[in-house]
This record gives C-alpha cells, sequence and structure tokens, in this order.
C-alpha cells in the first residue's frame, strides 16, 4: 500500500512538472538566449531578432563576424553597483511577546549563516542571473555543522547557490506572487554523469522516459547526463496542540505533537498540569529526490514552512495571462546586432585587396600553378604576378596576357555612418548606460553625487527587485530557525562591524512603557517583521559617518566635554592597521561613560562593576558636605574655649581685686586717722573706677560672644541644608 502511495506520488509530480516545463519553455529558451547573448562569445550572431529574422543564414557567414558588447557592460555595472550596495536582512519584534534583543541576535546569527555558507555567491550568482537573463535563484537547507562528525548534533541553515535555474527551477503553474509564496511544489534539477548517478544511486533505474510510455515531453536521461529532482512539496496537515502549565511559576507552554515526544517524561516527572487540547492546521514542508523512474529518496519532512527556494527575477510581468520574464540585456539585444553587422561590413570591405578591386582576366591566361600566387596576392603581396600569353603550336603569341579590368570598389552607403552613430545612442538609451567616462577629472563631489543618485533610477528595478527576494529568505529562514535554533546551546553570531560573539538565542521581554524585563523568551515564541535594509555597505557609511563627526567637530569649542566627546565617536568608527587596542581602550571609555550600549556579557559585566565601585566610592558633595560639619563643630567648640577662656580670666580679675581690696584693709589698719581718711576717698574712687573697667569688660565679652554665637549659626545652617540635599541625591 505504502509502494503504491509512493508511485502514485510519483507520477503526480512528473505530470506537475511536465505541465510547468511545456508552458515556460519559450520564455526560458529566450531567457537562457539572453544569458548567451551577454555571456558567450559568438553568441550575439545566433538566434533572431525579436520580429523573428535568423542570423544563423549563410548569407552572413563571410562577414567577419565582429562583437561589440556594450550590453555586457552596462550588465557588469548593474551587477557592480549591487556589491557596492550590499541587501541586509532585518528582524524586528511585532508583538509584545517578542524580544528586541533576540531580534538583534537573529540579526547577527543570519549574517554568521550567510557568511558561514555560500551566502555571498547564491546571492550574487542569483542577481547576476536575473540581470542577464531575467531569472536567478537561490536555496536554503538545513545541514549539520560537521557531517563527518558523528557526536556533533548542531544544525545550522545553509544558503546554496542554483546555477542555470532557467532550466533548472519550476514553480506550481497556479502561483502568481513573486516571492512564489504561494506556490504548493517547487523542483530544482540537477544532472549527474550516468558514472556518478550509478556510483551514488546503484540499486536506482537510471531509464529515459519517452512521450509514449507516460505522456511526458521532457527527457529525464540521455547518453551524457541523468538528471535527478529536487521536489518540494507544501502540505496542511491537522496537527494536535497539548497546553501545559507549570504548577510553580503558572506559566503556559503549547507544544505540537512533534514537540512533546521529545519532552513527555520531563513534563510529567515535573508535575506539569495538562490544561486542554486543540487539533489546528499547520503548514509542512516535504523534500524528496527522483529521477525519470522512482524515488531515489522518499518525501521527508523538512524544517520550516515555506519552501526553500527563492526566485530574484529581472523585470516580470503577466501579459495575456502568461508570465513574461526580461532582463536588462533583452531590448537591446537587437541594436546590438545591427551594430555588429554594421561593423563587420565596414570591416570586410576595408580588407578587400587594401582597397582595390578584384581583377577580371581570362582563365587561359593564368594556368593552375600560376592561380595560387594570385589568390595570395593579399597575403604575400609580391612584386609581380605572374600572367601567360596565349600562344599556338608554333609558339607564336595569339593573344597577349593582360587584366581585362577591375571590380570598382565597394561604395559604402552615405547613411552607414549616421545609422551606426545611431545604434550606439540607441543602446546607450535602452540600457541606460552612463557618460562618466566622459567626466571631467575638476567636477565637484557633490555633482558626482548627483549624477550618481540619477544612475540609481536606471537600476533601481533590479535592486528592488532584490530585495523582495531577501526578504523572502528572512521569512524562510526564520520559519527554519524555529526549528534548528535551540536556546540551550551557544552559537557564534556577526555583528554589523564584522566583529563576533557568543550567545544563546533567548532574549528578554521588556514592557516599552515600564521598562521593565517581563519574560524570557526563545525563537519558538513571539513574532517578528522582516524587513530589508537596502543602502550602502557598512564600511561606506561608516566613512560617511566619520566625516560627517569631523565637520561638527570643527563646530564645537575645544576642551568642552562634547568635544571629547566627538572625538572619542570618530575615533570608534576610524578603522586602520595597529588600532585594535586603541579602539578597544576607546570603546571601554565610552562604556563605562554611559555613551553606548553594551553589546556582549563581558562589555555588560564591566559596566555593572563600575557602577558598583562608582557606588562604594563616596559622593563628592557628601565629602564637602561632612568638611562643612566638621569645620562648624570645631568653630563651635573654639567659641565654648574662648567663653571659658574669658570666664577664667574674670575670675582671675575678680580675685585680684579682692587681694588688693586685703592689702589695702591692711595698710589701713597700720596707718593714722587722717591717712586712713585720704585713703579711703583714694580707694573708693579705685573701686568707682574698677567697677566701671569690669563693666566694659563684661560688655566686650558679651559682643565678642554673641558675634561668634551668630557666625556659628549661620555655618551650621548651611551644613544643614547640604546634608539634607545630600541626602535626598540616592532616593531621587
Amino acid at each position: 500500500m505504502a509502494e503504491k502511495k509512493m508511485t502514485d506520488w510519483h507520477r503526480k509530480v512528473l505530470c506537475n512538472f511536465d505541465n510547468a516545463w511545456s508552458a515556460t519553455q519559450d520564455m526560458r529558451e529566450q531567457i537562457i538566449e539572453a544569458q548567451r547573448f551577454v555571456r558567450v562569445s559568438g553568441a550575439q550572431w545566433e538566434g533572431s531578432t525579436n520580429a523573428g529574422y535568423s542570423f544563423d543564414e549563410g548569407r552572413f557567414e563571410h562577414y567577419p563576424r565582429f562583437e561589440l558588447n556594450k550590453i555586457a557592460r552596462e550588465c557588469d555595472r548593474i551587477i557592480g553597483e549591487y556589491r557596492q550596495n550590499r541587501i541586509s536582512v532585518k528582524f524586528r519584534p511585532k508583538d509584545d511577546k517578542a524580544s528586541e534583543a533576540l531580534a538583534e541576535k537573529m540579526n547577527g546569527k543570519f549574517r554568521a549563516d550567510y557568511q558561514e555558507t555560500s551566502g555571498g555567491e547564491a546571492c550574487d550568482n542569483a542577481f547576476d542571473d536575473a540581470v542577464t537573463g531575467g531569472f536567478g535563484c537561490f536555496r536554503m537547507c538545513a545541514d549539520y555543522e560537521d557531517e563527518m562528525d558523528p557526536s556533533n548534533e548542531q544544525r545550522r541553515i545553509s544558503l546554496l547557490p542554483v546555477y542555470d535555474p532557467a532550466t533548472c527551477v519550476f514553480f506550481d503553474q497556479d502561483s502568481k506572487q513573486y516571492d512564489r509564496s504561494d506556490a504548493m511544489w517547487a523542483m530544482e534539477m540537477f544532472s549527474m554523469t550516468p558514472k556518478a548517478f550509478e556510483a551514488e544511486y546503484p540499486d536506482s533505474i537510471a531509464a529515459s522516459l519517452s512521450r509514449d510510455d507516460t505522456g511526458t515531453q521532457y527527457d529525464w536521461s540521455t547518453p551524457d547526463a541523468i538528471y535527478v529532482g529536487r521536489y518540494y512539496e507544501v502540505r496542511i496537515e491537522k496537527v494536535k496542540l497539548t497546553a501545559w502549565r507549570n504548577p510553580v511559576s503558572g506559566e503556559t507552554a503549547i507544544y505540537d505533537e512533534e514537540q512533546i515526544k521529545d519532552i513527555i517524561d520531563e513534563l510529567t516527572d515535573g508535575a506539569f498540569e495538562l490544561i486542554g487540547e486543540r487539533t489546528v492546521k499547520k503548514r509542512r514542508v516535504y523534500c524528496g529526490l527522483l529521477s525519470g523512474a522512482e524515488w531515489l529518496e522518499e518525501p521527508k519532512r523538512i524544517p520550516g514552512e515555506y519552501i526553500p527556494l527563492i526566485p530574484v527575477y529581472g523585470r516580470r510581468s503577466f501579459v495575456d495571462n502568461q508570465e513574461r520574464i526580461e532582463g536588462h540585456a533583452a531590448k537591446a539585444m537587437d541594436a546590438q546586432r545591427l551594430e555588429n553587422l554594421m561593423v563587420s561590413m565596414i570591416a570586410d570591405n576595408a580588407t578587400q585587396a587594401g582597397g582595390d578591386g578584384i581583377p577580371i582576366v581570362d582563365v587561359d591566361f593564368i594556368p593552375g600553378p600560376l592561380m595560387n600566387h594570385w589568390a595570395e596576392r593579399n597575403k604575400k603581396r609580391p612584386a609581380v604576378l605572374p600572367m601567360t600569353s596565349k600562344k599556338d603550336k608554333n609558339g607564336t603569341v595569339i593573344s597577349e596576357a593582360q587584366v581585362a579590368g577591375w571590380t570598382p570598389p565597394t561604395q559604402m552607403p552615405p547613411a552607414l555612418a549616421g545609422l551606426l552613430q545611431y545604434t550606439g545612442t540607441a543602446i546607450q538609451q535602452i540600457t541606460g548606460a552612463s557618460q562618466l567616462e566622459n567626466m571631467p577629472s575638476n567636477v565637484a563631489t557633490d555633482t558626482v553625487d548627483s549624477i550618481f543618485n540619477r544612475m540609481d533610477t536606471q537600476s533601481y528595478i533590479y535592486m528592488d527587485n532584490m530585495a523582495k527576494s531577501m526578504r523572502r529568505a528572512g521569512v524562510v529562514w526564520l520559519s527554519m530557525a524555529r526549528e534548528v535554533y535551540g536556546s540551550d546551546t551557544p552559537m557564534r553570531i556577526v555583528n554589523e562591524d564584522g566583529s563576533d560573539d557568543v550567545a544563546l538565542m533567548t532574549g528578554e521581554v521588556v514592557d516599552r512603557q515600564t521598562g521593565q524585563v517581563i519574560a524570557l523568551n526563545d525563537l519558538s515564541q513571539g513574532n517578528y517583521e522582516v524587513t530589508v535594509d537596502v543602502g550602502q555597505s557598512f564600511a561606506t557609511r561608516r566613512d560617511a559617518t566619520v566625516k560627517s563627526l569631523l565637520s561638527m567637530l570643527a563646530l564645537i569649542p575645544p576642551g568642552t566635554p562634547k568635544h571629547d566627546l566627538v572625538s572619542s565617536m570618530i575615533l570608534d568608527n576610524m578603522d586602520g592597521e595597529g588600532m585594535d587596542d586603541l579602539k578597544e581602550y576607546n570603546r571601554n571609555q565610552l562604556l563605562l561613560s554611559g555613551v553606548i550600549k553594551p553589546r556582549t556579557p563581558e562589555e555588560q559585566q564591566m559596566v555593572e562593576q563600575a557602577k558598583q565601585q562608582q557606588a562604594s566610592q563616596p559622593d563628592p558633595a557628601m565629602v564637602a558636605a561632612q568638611g562643612q560639619l566638621l569645620a562648624g563643630q570645631a568653630e563651635l567648640q573654639k567659641a565654648q574655649n574662648e567663653q571659658a577662656a574669658i570666664q577664667v580670666k574674670a575670675f582671675q580679675a575678680q580675685t585680684d581685686a579682692q587681694v588688693a581690696a586685703a592689702n589695702v584693709v591692711k595698710i589701713l589698719a597700720s596707718s593714722d586717722s587722717q591717712q586712713k581718711s585720704d585713703i579711703r576717698e583714694a580707694l573708693k574712687l579705685l573701686g568707682q573706677f574698677q567697677q566701671q573697667q569690669g563693666d566694659n569688660a563684661r560688655a566686650d565679652a558679651e559682643l565678642v560672644l554673641k558675634s561668634q554665637a551668630q557666625g556659628h549659626a549661620q555655618r551650621m545652617d548651611i551644613s544643614s541644608i547640604l546634608q539634607k540635599s545630600t541626602q535626598q541625591q540616592p532616593q531621587q
């Protein structure tokens, strides 16, 4: 039963492929003809004009058939513009469950996959094919990082080129969108030699299919090659989802049938609660290898929800319900053929006997041996050409040998020069050829930039189509990454400046209103928008940034914080030999000052340590306030000491007065009455004087103490205010 199912599936695939091949065969031949016209020498004399005039006829076989391939130069110009302005894929959070930090990590992981695999070759080859012929393609797949190491289970997403897609890539005929997101099947063909096919698939049948027995028109097997198809098919399947709740944290997780097989033991052992089940429809992609006779590898499910074939188109439109595809060369091929024809005609005329005509002679005058001298006259250029006169049997000259005449030189039509000039102008107008080679060297930079901006419009359609394809590649990559990349394995990511980091594919979900971290999610949660950035390369934009910062630096006064900041930013964006250590030191200074955000866990740790050290060190304002407080206390102590000294001096003065009074009493006791009366009057006056002096001293002491108390009170008020403001700063 299973074998019959595979056989029926194989037959259906062949019918779908044959319908797609027969419906687009003419268009694919035109694409191949255009690619050969641009890239293959001699191919510009193949095929026919757009109106059907064939150049394969014998009338042109005697012309030199020169090729002045101007179209290839214009195609290379567009390709060069693309390679100077690469298109990068950006992931951005789309809902509240998505993480900004995880989106940045996905940007780095996509760049890492692009570099580690053949991403550059795949995209460049697809764009080249789209510009020259009109159709290019590249594919994506999930494979092991090291297939030779059985212990390495780590997988990655690879970007791989698809060569000659016009002959080997086919999509569902019912799909109409540019990126083929609505296609339900697709196929990529590739050829193998019979010997290689037998070595790779020894038990398979390398049989040729003919129209008689299968109804197909494509010959899958030839004596030189056997064609193998990599077939993709999208199926909408019903999937059973189960919801589990963590009894500790209360968080809910949803798993499908495939995911639950690997973690059912952990869920039951962890006492998780099954809270619900639901059946939903889900896109799934199957991929298999087939030959014209059988499945070489039966279809198996691959990661992701979309077909990993990314088409790239030059010009694409639908006319008469049929897809029309053209490249940059299609419209200019007739003008290029006409110019080649006219140049070849002029060259052929110029090489005819140095401009002379062909001699007209009687063949009897030039016997067989002499004919070779005439035939090779343009190569050997002899001094004379021999001829033989006609003679009778007796040797008498009947007719003297001579040239009867010469064919006139070929006259070029007068309109040929004007037509040749017109065709050159027509090619430039059709292809949008530039005149930069005729531009003077002293043109201002702004003028050159303006010219290049006008030139961008000529190749914009190709760049815009490539941007659509790269966005599709980002969508397919994200769908595959949800299943390929886990959250517990460190992975290499590449920053925009080309530096490497190692990170886990997890990210904090931050509430945009409060700024608080509310969850830690992985790739399985949240929705992300895929965008593309079409512009100059990072190195070019960095040089422009340095140029702008230098102009800004001239307007900022030296010695100011902004001047130092701009100087540091200039150094951070500069690149040169031997600047790594200096740039690292400069970046650390910018991190510690808070100008730039940390990018790695090491930088985050360094910033946190700096904050902790800064918090442990005393605040300068607090130190100043404490100094003011201590100064006030010292002034108070000084005032108290001075007051005590004044009191001691007053007590000493009082004691001295008492001693003096005692001495006076003693003198009075030993003197007579008259002397005693005089002495009493003198003592009375002396006592009044001493009392007046004591009152004055006390008044002066009170004034000194009062002024000192007022100064101390003012200093204490200032210290109190500083102390309060310092205590309020940490709270704010």
